[in-house]
């Protein structure tokens, strides 16, 4: 019963075009992994690892409700699944799934649309809770012939076995302008175990830098409000600065130790009375044309970093991004010249 209710809704998800249909769905999808999951102790397992907090079990639930994520993300990693079982119909396709929470949400519903013998998958958490929800999951919905690893691991140190060769690699463990959750790190460590030909989803974050006036910026700030890109138009007097960096493949495919970033000195407005803030805009390219904007969801929230009203002694300014902890922004300030 259960397994073909997942599969209405996931085809359903696919099939969806509009806003409405999306949150409708998603919001169904979410219906389900309640009343299919029982979590035992979903609030005390939040976990502070070097380079980011691993949510807990119920704060990584709730993410399925973060309705154009869910959809985006689910119908991205359907693309790719399906591209790569036309691309190797001969075998298997070897998944990885870093931060899978306690529902597995962008896997474990797409299980069911490919036969049990194409697919084979390592699925990584942190929390234990996480791990013993999803094989509870698997059991009740009756997926248990899939063959899928269910390790209680770190992500940002997990090395795979080497006989197991990722065609895809997932990870979504995102919070906005990629501070507090450790995406950067886990993506860095997953990349460095990627054949040249692997996917990795999302496939490319973009992290932009901005003035604007913040507080007119769309922002989603809860579900019952989600917009699609087509209604929510930046602030007029929105001005572009840089692109500050891209995390992909390739970003992390050269010899790249640091766990910082240093952006170029930017010179700050002599007037900025239309555009006072310093703000940090992220957008991502899950899979080919499936993309997910800014304020779509909660991680494409802007972000704003300061006020330039609080920097009128200062003529340029230059951005720093430390995921060696717990990831933040911070700001470097060249004075005005007398």
């Amino acid at each position: 019963m259960y397994k073909q209710e997942l599969i209405f809704i996931v085809k359903s998800i696919i099939a969806s075009e509009t806003v409405n249909e999306h949150a409708k769905w998603a919001e169904q999808l979410s219906v389900f992994y309640k009343k299919t999951t029982t979590l035992l102790n979903p609030e005390t397992n939040e976990t502070l690892i070097k380079g980011g907090v691993a949510l807990s079990s119920s704060g990584a639930a709730d993410c399925v409700d973060d309705y154009l994520r869910t959809v985006f993300f689910i119908k991205g990693i359907y693309k790719a699944l399906t591209k790569l079982s036309l691309d190797f119909p001969e075998r298997s396709i070897n998944i990885l799934y870093a931060g899978c929470g306690p529902y597995a949400t962008l896997i474990l519903p797409l299980l069911p649309l490919f036969d049990k013998e194409r697919i084979k998958a390592v699925l990584i958490d942190i929390n234990a809770e996480s791990i013993q929800s999803v094989h509870n999951l698997l059991s009740v919905i009756g997926l248990q012939e899939y063959d899928l690893q269910l390790i209680e691991a770190n992500a940002i140190t997990y090395t795979k076995p080497t006989d197991f060769v990722i065609d895809l690699a997932i990870t979504e463990t995102m919070h906005y302008a990629l501070t507090r959750e450790p995406q950067v790190a886990i993506t860095k460590n997953i990349v460095s175990q990627l054949t040249s030909d692997a996917i990795l989803i999302p496939e490319e974050i973009r992290i932009d830098l901005a003035y604007t006036f913040f507080v007119y910026e769309p922002y989603l700030k809860n579900t019952n409000e989600v917009k699609g890109r087509n209604d929510m138009q930046p602030y007029t007097d929105h001005v572009f600065v840089d692109r500050l960096f891209t995390i992909n493949k390739e970003h992390f495919g050269r010899e790249n130790s640091t766990s910082k970033f240093e952006s170029y000195f930017y010179k700050l407005p002599a007037d900025f009375s239309n555009h006072p803030d310093v703000c940090i805009f992220t957008a991502l390219k899950i899979f080919e044309d499936i993309e997910l904007k800014t304020a779509e969801s909660y991680i494409t929230n802007p972000f704003c970093l300061v006020s330039m009203y609080n920097l009128s002694a200062y003529a340029e300014i230059q951005l720093v991004y430390d995921y060696s902890e717990i990831p933040q922004w911070s700001y470097t300030l060249k004075e005005l010249k007398v």
